[in-house]
């Protein structure tokens, strides 16, 4: 019997409370599900675990569909303003060659070793965030748990002085929000990140920014706005994720009492509480937008050449036919690697071993000195999808 399912019914209020069903529909349709989007685009939402892989691995599904269409390339960058201009250079926005030339710029400060070295100054930073909350009584997740560690860690790797760590901060925020104040976030942050790459260029540093401003003078340079943009995206990136993976994971914990139970008894389960945490409510709904770059034969159905293409981690993650019990948060599951919480395949998130490490030792530390920690409201009155936006109150 086909579902049936309303046009933009993705982005319904009522839907968006537990958007989970939605994508159990999804996968019980027998093909990919046509949705319209707020701005008005063709989206074809697929949401099993199987058909999200081969989407990700698709050689005929990805992002510069400019490349592909009859009708041309994409403008040129004069004809863009300098926000666009930014924009259109994101990683995450690439295929090939300019995305394997750019990650391979960056790639090296992010791998499991590289990241590993990190470990001692991440738990000298979480303990002192447990014990400042443990001598207040009371701790808001986000503001006083989650935010501070992947900030000031990626702002370490990358150069940002710390003085100027709250500023950056702002800029991230009204950049993610999408909001009015994007755009000029965005020009703000690339005006102070020539002034920092000027500053490296003539006293080269142990960070990210000294390592691409001399990469401008290699085979492999990257110009202006690729520099810009690569920045901003580990930065913003680098922190946002791991700020939403770190809160929910707090909040899942709380509300599973079991759960958290357990992890006080023995804090080395961090590491499982990273893994579940991440396939059951990841910081990823939907892969940054991909398209068909011809007509695509995916999840049993054809998705037309040039329409965008939803691929829901979230669907993924919760695949009976991957996760037994796929709606049910438990640290304890011997499935859980099987999640695409990072996504696959070169667009794997590059900043996987730092979010693991930084959840992970903020997790320990958490259960291993406020073992008494509860929420301080109702749990039904937590609106379960805008915890990195309203926050978490919690008493120790």
């Amino acid at each position: 019997m086909a579902v049936a399912f309303g046009l933009s019914e993705l982005w319904d209020p009522v839907v968006r409370r537990n958007p989970h069903q939605f994508y159990d529909r999804v996968r019980d349709s027998g093909g990919p599900v046509l949705q319209i989007d707020p701005a008005g685009n063709r989206l074809w939402v697929v949401a099993g675990h199987a058909d999200v892989l081969h989407g990700l691995r698709h050689p005929m599904i990805g992002h510069e569909v400019h490349r592909h269409r009859p009708d041309g390339p994409a403008p040129a960058p004069e004809a863009l303003s300098e926000v666009a201009r930014i924009e259109s250079r994101q990683l995450i926005s690439l295929d090939p060659p300019d995305h394997t030339r750019l990650r391979g710029l960056v790639s090296g400060g992010f791998t499991a070793r590289a990241v590993a070295r990190l470990e001692p100054w991440i738990g000298d930073l979480a303990d002192r965030l447990v014990d400042r909350a443990r001598r207040r009584g009371h701790v808001e997740a986000v503001a006083d748990l989650a935010d501070p560690v992947p900030v000031n860690v990626i702002a370490e790797l990358v150069g940002v002085p710390e003085a100027d760590r709250p500023q950056f901060r702002a800029w991230s925020a009204a950049i993610v929000s999408a909001g009015f104040d994007g755009p000029t976030a965005t020009l703000e942050f690339a005006a102070y990140l020539d002034d920092l790459a000027a500053r490296r260029r003539a006293d080269p540093a142990d960070d990210l920014i000294s390592e691409l401003v001399a990469a401008e003078d290699r085979a492999d340079r990257l110009d202006r706005d690729e520099l810009v943009a690569l920045v901003q995206l580990l930065l913003i990136a680098g922190q946002e994720t791991t700020v939403d993976l770190i809160v929910n994971g707090l909040r899942l914990l709380l509300t599973h009492p079991a759960q958290w139970e357990a992890l006080c008894d023995d804090p080395t389960l961090a590491e499982a509480v990273v893994e579940e945490t991440l396939r059951f409510r990841g910081p990823v709904e939907i892969v940054p937008p991909r398209f068909a770059f011809a007509d695509v034969e995916l999840a049993g159905g054809r998705i037309p050449a040039f329409d965008r293409v939803g691929l829901s981690v979230w669907g993924a993650n919760r695949d009976p036919a991957v996760f037994d019990r796929p709606h049910e948060y438990d640290i304890a599951r011997t499935d859980v690697r099987r999640h695409l919480a990072f996504g696959y395949g070169i667009h794997f998130c590059l900043g996987a071993h730092l979010a693991r490490l930084e959840s992970r030792i903020l997790f320990d530390r958490v259960a291993r000195h406020l073992p008494g920690l509860r929420l301080a409201v109702d749990a039904t009155d937590l609106d379960a999808f805008r915890l990195h936006h309203d926050g978490l109150p919690l008493r120790v």
